[in-house]
Order: C-alpha cells, then sequence, then structure tokens
C-alpha cells in the first residue's frame, strides 16, 4: 500500500489573528496543513509546532476571506453607464438593452475584472448569479472559491416553462463537464446553484418546476424576494410599472391572477421557500419574518445596492437578527453599486446601524456568507478543520487595541490572499 502524501505544513504569524467565532488572538499564529487550519493560538502556545514553512504576516491583522453572497459579475463593465436616480423597472430596461449587445469574451474580461476587484477587498468566496455559468471557470482558474447561481429570468409566461427548464439542464450539464476536466485540487472549490431571478419575472410553474430540479440534484436555491415597492404593488395586486416591465418584454401571461400577499408569503404557498437564500428582502411584514424563519431562510443584505438606488426606508436587520435569521452581505452588481468592496459594504452596514456590534458585521462577511451560499461548516472562521482561507489586512497605525473595530473602521484593502491554503495572485490592484 502506497505511503500517504505528506501535506505541506505553514505557519502564519500575525499581529493579530481574528478567528471571528472566538475572540481575537495578539500576536497569533495559524497552522495549516494541506488545505486545512491544524492549530491556532498564540505565537507563544504555538512556538515549538513544526513547521515547513513560515509566513511572516508581521504588522498585519489576519482573519478568514470574506464571502461576497451575492454579485453579478458578468454586470462588472456597467459601472458608470446606468443613470442613478431611475425606478426600478426603468433600470432594469437600460440593464437589458446594454447586455444585449455584449459578447461571451466580454463578459468573461468583465467577471476577471469584477473577481480581482473583489479579491482587494479579501473575498475569497463568491456567490454570483450568472446567466453563462463562465464564472465557475474563472474562479477554478483564479483558484477562489464559490457557488455559481445559473440564473433565469423573463420567463413570467408559463409555456416557457419547459423550454427555459431544458435550457438551465443543459447549461448545468456543460458547466459541470467543464468542472469535472479541471484540476482535481480545485475541483471542490465551485458549486452550482439554481437562481430563478424573481417571483415578478418567473412564472409560478417555472418556479416550483425549478425548485424541484434543485432538490433533486442536492443544489442550493436563491431567488430576489422583495427588493422594491413596485414588486410588493405587483404580488399584491397584479399591477403597476411591473406589470408594465413583463408586457415590454413580451412575457406577460393574461391568465395570471395576482396572489394578493407579499412576496414571501406567495413563494412560501408555492413550497419553495424551505433553505432557500433570499436576496434583498428590503420591505417584509411581521409575518413575513415568521415564514422565513419557519423556513431556514437565509437574507442576503446588499447595502451598497440600496444607497445607489436612493432606497431611504430601514432596512429591517435587527428584526431579522431578534429572529434567529442568518443574514450574510452581498455587493451585487456594478449596474447598481459603485463599488464590489467588503469593506464598504460593511462601513455602510455601520452608518445605518451605528449601534450594531462590529462582530456581527464580521460575522455577516465571513461566516454568515458561508452558511448562505453553501458552505456553512467549512469556511468563514479560523478554527481547526476549517479550510485555509485566509486574508491580512496592514496596520496602519503603531498600534491598536482593538483588532476588529479597525477592520470594519479603517481598514481599504488587503495585502495577503490565501485560499484553500494557497496563496492567491496578484496582490496590486488599482481600484477606486
Amino acid at each position: 500500500m502506497p505511503e500517504p502524501i505528506k501535506e505541506n505544513i505553514k505557519k502564519i504569524k500575525a499581529d493579530w489573528v481574528l478567528p471571528v467565532t472566538s475572540p481575537p488572538i495578539k500576536d497569533g499564529v495559524i497552522i495549516i496543513e494541506g488545505k486545512k487550519i491544524k492549530a491556532v493560538g498564540s505565537g507563544k502556545e504555538l512556538s515549538k509546532f513544526p513547521c515547513d514553512e513560515t509566513i511572516d504576516c508581521s504588522g498585519k491583522i489576519v482573519l478568514p476571506g470574506f464571502v461576497n453572497a451575492h454579485s453579478h459579475l458578468e454586470l462588472t463593465g456597467f459601472r458608470g453607464k446606468i443613470r442613478k436616480g431611475l425606478s426600478f423597472p426603468d433600470w432594469a430596461r437600460e440593464v437589458v438593452s446594454i447586455r444585449r449587445d455584449i459578447t461571451e469574451d466580454k463578459i468573461a474580461a468583465a467577471i476577471k475584472d469584477g473577481l480581482d476587484e473583489l479579491i482587494s477587498s479579501g473575498v475569497t468566496t463568491v456567490g454570483d448569479f450568472s446567466q453563462t455559468g463562465i464564472t465557475a471557470k474563472i474562479l477554478n482558474e483564479k483558484g477562489l472559491r464559490g457557488t455559481v447561481f445559473l440564473e433565469f429570468s423573463r420567463s413570467f409566461n408559463p409555456e416557457q416553462k419547459d423550454e427555459k427548464l431544458r435550457q438551465l439542464k443543459e447549461l448545468l450539464n456543460s458547466k459541470i463537464d467543464s468542472k469535472l476536466s479541471t484540476h482535481h485540487s480545485v475541483l471542490s472549490t465551485v458549486n452550482f446553484g439554481i437562481a430563478p431571478h424573481a417571483p415578478y419575472s418567473v412564472s409560478k410553474e417555472l418556479l416550483k418546476k425549478s425548485h424541484s430540479f434543485a432538490k433533486e440534484k442536492k443544489l442550493p436555491f436563491a431567488i430576489h424576494i422583495s427588493e422594491m415597492p413596485e414588486e410588493i404593488e405587483f404580488i399584491k395586486n397584479g399591477s403597476g410599472a411591473m406589470r408594465d416591465l413583463l408586457i415590454d418584454f413580451g412575457v406577460w401571461n393574461d391568465k395570471w391572477v395576482s396572489p394578493n400577499t407579499t412576496p414571501v408569503q406567495y413563494l412560501h404557498n408555492l413550497g419553495i421557500l424551505k433553505g432557500t437564500t433570499g436576496i434583498h428582502l428590503n420591505i417584509v411584514t411581521e409575518d413575513d419574518i415568521r415564514i422565513l424563519k419557519e423556513n431556514n431562510v437565509s437574507v442576503v443584505y446588499c447595502p451598497g445596492s440600496n444607497k445607489w438606488f436612493g432606497r431611504n426606508w430601514k432596512y429591517p436587520l435587527r428584526e431579522f437578527f431578534n429572529n434567529g435569521i442568518n443574514v450574510a452581505i452581498g455587493t451585487d452588481s456594478l449596474s447598481s453599486n459603485e463599488k464590489l468592496n467588503m469593506f464598504h459594504e460593511m462601513r455602510i452596514i455601520k452608518e445605518n446601524f451605528p449601534d450594531l456590534e462590529n462582530n456581527t458585521i464580521l460575522k455577516m462577511a465571513t461566516v454568515n456568507g458561508a452558511r448562505a451560499i453553501g458552505f456553512g461548516g467549512e469556511i468563514g472562521e479560523i478554527a481547526i478543520g476549517k479550510k485555509a482561507d485566509i486574508i491580512g489586512i496592514d496596520i496602519k497605525e503603531n498600534s491598536i487595541n482593538d483588532p476588529v473595530e479597525y477592520v470594519i473602521n479603517m481598514a481599504e484593502k488587503v495585502s495577503f490572499v490565501m485560499a484553500d491554503g494557497k496563496n492567491v495572485r496578484p496582490l496590486t490592484f488599482n481600484f477606486s
């Protein structure tokens, strides 16, 4: 019987280690064996731990890589091309119009640019809504982790359901085949999920069929829910600007009868909320929150996108937390945000909720995000047995007493990135 391959053991030494799920460690050390964390503690405690390589992160805070739980990286090239101040339906018209002429080569280039920008702010794992699935290959190439949610929209007419489902299955099979042909060492870092766009853009028949398909294949399932008032009006009354949008897109269904509920209640009645990841959920009722809790729905809050749209109502973050609902952070896309930067998102949360504990925000960007997109228990914290997805932030002050506060309030970019136990390159970035 052949001898097992000996894994390389690395030691990371830093001024501070932030495990996230346990207290910060001053003069901390992380021991990594292969792809996983083998030990974490103070330099004194682990001074005699044998290792093959030492990575000196003196002058840095090291912590788990951030999880951007919701993005549309295919739209990275849209920065500055969409006018602010548009209503959501008019915004959607512009996005569809611009996207119509973009080639797959340009989409691939945009995804690469978007991922580089995310890496610069410490993102090692992405939940990306993708109409092409191209993100999976590029994540593999960059050595990053992610769930690529295959998204479909403009399919509100039930007559489209069989063809849309066939296209979805064909796309999934082609991307899985491509994934299987990649090197085994990166095979486990990218998953696929299913993402009907929203309750106002996908028919109830296709929502149910795609959910059944995801359940059959044991794939994560995500959907935009309760994002803006126009959606609430449409699901409640079947009228308004969203109805006009569907007519303009040529997918309106004359036989559709509004369910006279909230979007959350509508999806619950269809039986597709259990274990789902809900994107946005900006406008919810008390009954909605009860349903989300009962169905173990993870919520992804996109603060930068809300700010870009000028949504001035109070996000129900406290209500979600008070009911034990898992809340993660997403950047959304550059068609509705200024940056793909997790520090930017965390700072907006702090502005909106100044009394919220810094460590709670940090959990939203790490361990909560991991749970939301199918990597719960694997990443998002520095602990024994977890994957070695680790970032380092330079400390620009002589000394600090609260490294978590420094990360939330002061940090702008990272200077060290490791994913799956391997350094991620490049580490030189120039993003505004």
